[in-house]
């Protein structure tokens, strides 16, 4: 609950209320009742040097006044109300400016601003029925501040009404979005908790990739990614993961590492299972204590370097064949050996000429491995660019997909 702001709307509130008292109460104390007016003006003095108990005094001595119009009490109540404000009375300030409210005597322009405080103190007192029933009422007569649309977000989550926590929520986010103002991480994980919560698993998974746009965190990553890990998939899309995996920095034991390099062996491409192997080694996920799995991970790094030490000397001969092809085909295998030595200018080259020449077996793998290649080149723009285009199977698409989030951000 973000208590902090419902308080600071309420000091704001009580400068608000205290211009009602000073300068507006002139006109007001011709409508007052000669016998309720002596009463409220000493209570306004009192008020003016900061006496709550003598003003709260003299407010109950006009209260007493028998044959008040409906306007005395309307004023009493404000009075009253404002004192407790200043008491952080908030129960009780709330049920006085419902009272006015329910009386009709509330101007119609300040009807808006009152259901926002009462929203802002029922928050304080946290009765959040009250919260939405006046931030409901308050939304539909048009109310558009967005920390007070959390606020009743906040309340229909608290009170297990997630398709109206999520409504309200989105809107606020949006309305931040074209303000230019930042959105807040709370609200988004308000959002996904709400949606997990009725069911809404396509929504929540929605909700997590913008918290990860947003705050790309590893526990963010680490969910995203898990999930797809976990599910069943092809050994291309299991390796595709892997990678990202890597770029983010939540690969984190041996046996992931292992399986990468084994996926990437198979795929021939034994300097990147190589690659893979050493940043194994330098995130330390090798226990050297469990002799077995160690000389396990050592056998398979021996198994990569020598084939990424042959498989990098045909390299030159490789990049002569493929240019003298009309094929695109033999351009990206040679642009996925580059990518597999780290050489990501002429990866670029070699992967782009392949997809421009056309007749590439596995357009989206393609797409991807030239959008990492730019990705690690700096460029961006070009990698989110890649990443759009793997639009043939849904899989590599959603992983295309994160791969642009990480492209985007300030971090990737």
């Amino acid at each position: 609950m973000r208590a902090n702001a419902s308080f600071r709307a309420i000091g704001a509130m009580l400068v608000i209320l205290a211009s009602l008292l000073t300068a507006g109460q002139s006109m007001a104390e011709d409508k007052i009742s000669a016998k309720v007016a002596k009463p409220m003006k000493a209570a306004q003095e009192a008020i003016q040097k900061k006496q709550w108990d003598q003003a709260l005094a003299k407010v109950a001595e006009a209260d007493a006044v028998s044959g008040k119009t409906p306007f005395d009490q309307f004023q009493i109540n404000e009075f009253k109300a404002y004192v407790f404000l200043q008491q952080r009375k908030y129960a009780e300030v709330a049920s006085l400016y419902e009272t006015n409210l329910a009386s009709g005597r509330q101007p119609p322009e300040q009807v808006n601003d009152r259901l926002k405080t009462l929203v802002q103190l029922y928050t304080a007192t946290k009765n959040y029925k009250k919260v939405m029933e006046f931030g409901d009422r308050w939304i539909k007569a048009g109310g558009q501040d967005i920390d007070t649309r959390v606020l009743v977000a906040q309340a229909h989550y608290l009170q297990k009404d997630y398709k109206e926590a999520v409504a309200i929520m989105q809107a606020a986010i949006k309305s931040a979005e074209q303000a230019g103002k930042t959105v807040d991480e709370n609200w988004l994980q308000l959002v996904r908790s709400a949606q997990t919560n009725m069911g809404d698993q396509d929504g929540a998974a929605k909700t997590m990739e913008k918290l990860v746009q947003l705050y790309p965190k590893p526990e963010y990553w680490n969910f995203l990614i898990g999930t797809r890990l976990n599910a069943k998939a092809s050994d291309r899309i299991t390796l595709n993961t892997l990678r990202l995996a890597q770029q983010v920095g939540t690969l984190n034991s041996a046996d992931q590492y292992l399986e990468m390099a084994e996926l990437l062996l198979e795929a021939g491409l034994p300097g990147e299972a190589k690659s893979a192997l050493e940043a194994g080694y330098s995130a330390k996920v090798v226990d050297p204590a469990d002799k077995a799995a160690s000389d396990r991970y050592k056998r398979r790094f021996d198994d990569a370097k020598a084939a990424a030490a042959k498989d990098l000397q045909s390299l030159p001969q490789f990049e002569k064949d493929a240019q003298k092809g009309t094929n695109g085909q033999a351009d990206v295998a040679l642009g996925m050996a580059y990518s597999s030595f780290g050489q990501y200018e002429k990866a670029a080259a070699a992967l782009s000429r392949g997809l421009a020449k056309g007749g590439v077996r596995d357009p989206d793998q393609a797409q991807i491995m030239l959008g990492i290649a730019d990705l690690k080149l700096g460029k961006k723009a070009d990698a989110a660019k890649a990443f759009g285009q793997v639009t043939a199977d849904p899989q590599m698409a959603d992983l295309a997909r994160l791969w642009t989030i990480v492209a985007r951000s300030s971090t990737g």
